[in-house]
């Protein structure tokens, strides 16, 4: 494939990415770039977060380049745990296994011990092989209280036709080790009784792990000076330890029950061991007089049964000299697992798998936001971003099934980020 015209327009995707990173000035031959953020999270009556990242990227002798990435982050708040509403007073065993919580009639069971911290290592190093070949090679190592991940990876780039055309491929490896605080429950058994009840953590138990293996082959194509698309394809293939420890199912009365809909037990959930997810993602960026029109789609389905479809859209207004507006809207929309279930009926015999998790429910959502950038002096720049975020569901269970069927088994889930970036060439 040839493009027309008399030189290499390659340059058209450093101008794009620019644009959307809102640099107003570019340095001469700079050495690197500093980039950090602050990210706060905050759900409606649950969940709340914040999350720093620093990142530098370096430029080395014969155009190496090194990025190190350090990441920060907390989360604490009450999360659903995956049982259903009743019409009277639930008692659950907390995740320690120490105590036990309490969730007044008709409302969510929520667990409000949600707690968690996480510190993340990302590196990796850019290698040109010739002139038009380059090679990254990376690394990543992530440890929460009751989780760890370490992995590699390695990629490849290739440009061809005059530069216009970019061919890559990546492969990673991520092994992973869960160790919950009362160690790994068995799949399908009864939720556990507390263990103590002086507030006393129990001394843990078995732990699992697994092993994620992930590969990405793309293109990216300078259609003209101002339109630069970019396709990818990636296949994921997850196996051992899949479940949420965290998470139960309610197993409730049956219609011809004296109680139809209300909980008898809870058994902890079961999910399958391997999961295969397969992606298709397509970009395209439009330049045009200072304005940047960036608009992405992506498709996903795995070995679970989940279908996705996304749709990601922003617009780079430039303001005066050095300071823009972005605003941004995305649509999501999946379907459930194939083995996702609200709730269990009592006496029925228990499937292979099953979960009552709401991400693994059919739900669609919404992000909607604006982000504002402006420069701090020459090679400084700051962004400050605010987004709403708000997911939809409708699962309630059929008349049949008493006081449950008027109660929104779908947790109802709204948040709101902001987010404050600060860059700097050196």
């Amino acid at each position: 494939m040839q493009l027309n015209g008399k030189v290499p327009i390659r340059g058209a995707l450093t101008a794009i990415t620019a644009t959307l990173l809102g640099s107003g000035v570019v340095h001469a031959d700079p050495k690197g770039k500093v980039e950090s953020s602050v990210l706060l999270y905050s759900e409606t009556n649950r969940v709340s977060a914040a999350e720093g990242v620093f990142s530098l990227t370096r430029f080395l002798k014969k155009d190496r380049i090194l990025n190190a990435r350090l990441t920060l982050d907390g989360l604490t708040g009450s999360s659903p745990n995956g049982a259903t509403p009743s019409n009277n007073i639930q008692t659950f065993t907390r995740p320690s296994g120490s105590d036990s919580y309490k969730v007044k009639a008709g409302k969510t069971p929520l667990d409000d011990t949600f707690r968690d911290r996480r510190v993340g290592l990302d590196g990796s190093l850019t290698l040109p092989v010739n002139r038009l070949t380059k090679l990254i090679l990376g690394a990543h190592l992530s440890a929460e209280q009751d989780y760890t991940s370490f992995g590699t990876s390695a990629g490849m780039t290739r440009d061809i036709f005059r530069k216009n055309t970019t061919l890559s491929a990546s492969i990673a490896f991520s092994h992973d080790l869960v160790t919950p605080v009362a160690g790994a429950p068995t799949p399908l058994s009864d939720m556990a009784q507390p263990t103590r009840s002086n507030g006393e953590e129990s001394e843990g138990g078995p732990s699992e792990s697994k092993n994620i293996f992930d590969v990405v082959v793309g293109v990216t194509q300078v259609i003209n000076r101002t339109t630069l698309l970019r396709v990818n394809y990636s296949v994921d293939h997850a196996s051992g330890y899949l479940n949420d420890p965290y998470k139960i199912v309610s197993i409730v009365q049956g219609q011809s029950s004296a109680q139809p809909g209300e909980p008898t037990r809870y058994i902890n959930e079961s999910r399958p061991r391997n999961r295969t997810k397969r992606a298709a993602y397509a970009e395209l960026r439009h330049y045009i007089g200072g304005h940047t029109i960036d608009l992405s789609y992506r498709y996903f389905n795995d070995s679970w049964g989940i279908r996705s479809q996304t749709v990601d859209f922003r617009y780079h207004l430039p303001l005066k000299v050095g300071h823009s507006i972005e605003p941004h809207f995305r649509w999501y929309h999946q379907t459930q697992a194939n083995f996702y279930q609200s709730y269990l009926l009592d006496g029925a015999g228990l499937p292979n798998s099953v979960s009552a998790d709401y991400r693994l429910a059919p739900f669609h959502a919404i992000t909607a936001g604006l982000q504002y950038l402006f420069p701090f002096e020459e090679g400084t720049h700051l962004s400050l971003g605010v987004e709403y975020y708000q997911q939809f569901g409708d699962l309630s269970p059929p008349a049949a099934m008493g006081p449950l069927s008027q109660k929104n088994l779908f947790p109802e889930l709204k948040a709101v980020m902001v987010r404050l970036g600060f860059s700097y060439d050196l």
